[in-house]
Parts: structure tokens; C-alpha cells; sequence
């Protein structure tokens, strides 16, 4: 029996109407799959974005520790270790076997300290002539000359001269060097020189041949508190040093074969010059002058005291607050001070951190701790002598400035090398 055509008809409405579902199903699963993979082609191409920024960022560290790596295999090339000698202190002149000899003694002096200090180097390190030895004396030679020529150890001033020319010319980085005339001029040198050699990579020990003079003492004090600093700190002694050096704790060694050692039966170079210098009251043979300079000293006296000093008339509050600059380093607010205020305070040897900050902690400090209270004029001239020794936490800042001096009680001079 044949099937009747409306029959055919909802077959087909039937059929077409599960085709087009399927086909719409299928349209729309091929959509889906399309933005699917658009987003699939989108973060495979930021992954291979962010692959290739790795690997630039990796080969950029590559390239830095690499870098970083020859630098430092470049600064450790030539390391050395320094001597830096205060000539025209009486602990630190030359043998008077080396020096009446002029030239020849001179390079007889430069062969007796390079082996001296090759010796020392080998104790520091149990390496021996693993480093360079660099040699810096500094004195007037005239002046110096002069003094021994009037006490009696040279016949002429001159053999110093030829003495400082032979030391020099005998070892490639040995130096006597003339600073010539003038107050303190060797002292600056010294100290501007260790402050140098501390911040070399290369540098890897520093011997100072200062610690007669205990004026010495707060420019060492500074590197104390800095133990890896210290540690590359040696001080040659002569004579006992002064209480202010010895109490700083730094090691010490002793080069007598090559010094002359100042003993109290004798009197010191520089003391006879001054004594016989001409215009003097020692040179007038004036008993009642030489009282009188007696006198002024006892004014300054250095006397003992219990392990603290307290002084309560000090204006510690003047010190702060800190100031830093644009780039946050610590700098120092300008101080307006008088010459000759200056001159007559350094005169005193006044202790900075009595009279500045109120109390001196230092178990036997020699500094004058007697005086009238300060006036603000007096105190900023103090103040701007401290300061001429720079903080050593604002110097190493120059090469980490997260770690500069925050202390506002700290006396000595800060400033930002952008300055």
C-alpha cells in the first residue's frame, strides 16, 4: 500500500529539521573550537614573548656575573700591601747607620724594610711574596735635615736629602717624599693616604707608622667600630704608644732594625729642634721663659679620671638632626667659624666627645677634658675640627648608600660625593 504524501512530507519537515540542529551543532562547535584556538595561538605567542624575555633577561645575568667575575679577577691581580710612614715623627726617622751613608743608606734602608715587611706579609697571609709592597714616607727633608744636623747624627743636612733619593730609586713602589715645610703637612698625607688605601679592592693590608702621636687617635677611632676595616690595620709602635692608640686595640709590630727607638735617656729630634729653633725662649737660655711655657701646659692638664665623663654644660642638641641630600645621602649643615677661635680651640686638644656630645666613654682618654664651658662660637669651631676627620660609614656609603651614618650624635664630617 502506498504511503500517503503528507506522510512524506513530515518525514522530510522531520529529517530537516535534525539536519539543521546537527549542522547548527556543528557550526557552533567549530566556532568554539576556531576562538579556541585563537586563544591557544594567542598565549602560545606571549609564552614565546615571555620565553624570549627569559632567556634575554638569562643571558643578560650571564653576561653581568661574567663581568662581575673578570672585574673581580682583574682587581685581584695585583695586590698589595702599604706602609705609610710619618718620617718626621722622632719614632719613625731611619737608623743612623742608614741615613749618614746618604744614597747608599738610603737603598741599604729600602733592602732592610722590603725584607722586613716581606717577613710581615708572610706572617699576615703564611704566603710569602704573594703581594706588591708600596712604601710612602713623608717628611720635611729640609726641616728634618736640619734637626739632626743640629743634633749631632749628621754631619750635613744634605745626607738626608741623598738618603730620601737612594730609598726612592732602590725598590720600584718605594717613596720618600719631601712634603716641605709646613705645620702637619706629613700627618695629612698619612691620613689622607690610609683613607685611600682602605677603599681599594686591591689593597689588601695597610701598615701606618703614626702611632706616636696620640692626635692620631680619633682619626683611628673611626675605623675601630668597623671590624673587617680594622682588622686591615697594623701600627707600627717605637717608642710605648700614648693610652688614646694603645686603648683603640689594633694590632701593632715592631720594626727596631730599621728605626731608632726613642728611649727617655735621649732627647727626641723634633723636641731638640724645637727646643734650639731661633727666637725660641729654649734659645734665649731664659730659665723664667721655660717656666712659662711650664706653666701653659699645666693649664691643659692630662689627669686621671674614672672610665665615663659626664659633662653636663655640653650642647649635644646643636649636633642634629640629620640632613641628606636629594639622593639621601647624609651631608653637613655649613658651620660659620673664626679662624682664630679655631686655632686657639685646636690649641686646647680638647675631647670632641666631651665637649660636643656630653660624655667620653673612652677608658683612658689623653685629650684635655678641663676647660670652661664652650660658648656656640667655640663649640662649632670644635665641631669643624672633628669634622676634618670624615665619618667612615658616610665614606663607605659612597659605594653603598644604604648604609650611611643615621647617628645625629656623630661628630665627624659627612658629605655625598655628588657634592
Amino acid at each position: 500500500m502506498d504511503a500517503r504524501p503528507e506522510t512524506y512530507s513530515d518525514r522530510f519537515a522531520g529529517i530537516q529539521t535534525g539536519l539543521t540542529r546537527e549542522v547548527q551543532q556543528g557550526i557552533g562547535l567549530i566556532k568554539d573550537l576556531l576562538e579556541e584556538l585563537d586563544k591557544t595561538k594567542t598565549a602560545l605567542k606571549q609564552t614565546k614573548l615571555d620565553l624570549d624575555n627569559e632567556s634575554e633577561g638569562r643571558r643578560r645575568l650571564q653576561q653581568e656575573v661574567q663581568a662581575s667575575r673578570e672585574r673581580k679577577e682583574r682587581q685581584g691581580r695585583r695586590p698589595f700591601v702599604v706602609a705609610l710612614i710619618d718620617a718626621d715623627a722622632d719614632d719613625y726617622v731611619f737608623h743612623d747607620n742608614f741615613i749618614t751613608k746618604g744614597a747608599k743608606g738610603g737603598e741599604d734602608a729600602a733592602d732592610a724594610l722590603l725584607a722586613r715587611l716581606q717577613q710581615f706579609v708572610q706572617e699576615l697571609t703564611g704566603q710569602p711574596n704573594v703581594v706588591d709592597i708600596l712604601v710612602k714616607a713623608f717628611a720635611n727633608v729640609s726641616g728634618l735635615g736640619a734637626a739632626l744636623e743640629r743634633g749631632g747624627r749628621l754631619k750635613d743636612a744634605n745626607q738626608l736629602r741623598a738618603f730620601a733619593t737612594g730609598f726612592s730609586s732602590r725598590q720600584a713602589f718605594f717613596d720618600f717624599v719631601d712634603v716641605g715645610a709646613g705645620k702637619e703637612r706629613a700627618d695629612f698625607k698619612v691620613r689622607e693616604s690610609t683613607k685611600f688605601f682602605l677603599e681599594s679592592f686591591q689593597c689588601k693590608h695597610v701598615l701606618l707608622a703614626c702611632g706616636h702621636d696620640s692626635g692620631y687617635a680619633p682619626f683611628l677611632g673611626q675605623f675601630v667600630g668597623d671590624k673587617p676595616t680594622a682588622d686591615r690595620i697594623t701600627l707600627l709602635e717605637g717608642s710605648p704608644f700614648p693610652t688614646t692608640i694603645r686603648d683603640l686595640g689594633l694590632n701593632s709590630v715592631q720594626f727596631g732594625e730599621i728605626f731608632n727607638k726613642f728611649t727617655q735617656q735621649a732627647m727626641p729630634v723634633n723636641a731638640w729642634a724645637r727646643s734650639a729653633a731661633p727666637g725660641t725662649l729654649a734659645d734665649r737660655g731664659n730659665t723664667a721663659g721655660r717656666s712659662m711655657v711650664e706653666g701653659l701646659s699645666a693649664l691643659v692638664p692630662r689627669t686621671a679620671r674614672p672610665a665615663e665623663l659626664h659633662n653636663p654644660h655640653a650642647k649635644p642638641d646643636r649636633l642634629g638632626p640629620v640632613l641628606t641630600d636629594q639622593n639621601g645621602r647624609r651631608v653637613d649643615r655649613e658651620l660659620q667659624v673664626n679662624e682664630v677661635v679655631v686655632e686657639r680651640i685646636k690649641k686646647g686638644d680638647l675631647c670632641f666627645y666631651f665637649f660636643l656630645r656630653g660624655a667620653c666613654l673612652a677608658k683612658k682618654c689623653e685629650r684635655n677634658h678641663v676647660h670652661r664651658p664652650l660658648t656656640d662660637e667655640e663649640f662649632d669651631a670644635l665641631w669643624w675640627l672633628a669634622r676634618q676627620g670624615r665619618c667612615h660609614k658616610n665614606r663607605r656609603a659612597d659605594r653603598d648608600t644604604a648604609n650611611d651614618c643615621s647617628d645625629a650624635m656623630c661628630v665627624y664630617g659627612h658629605r655625598s660625593t655628588d657634592l
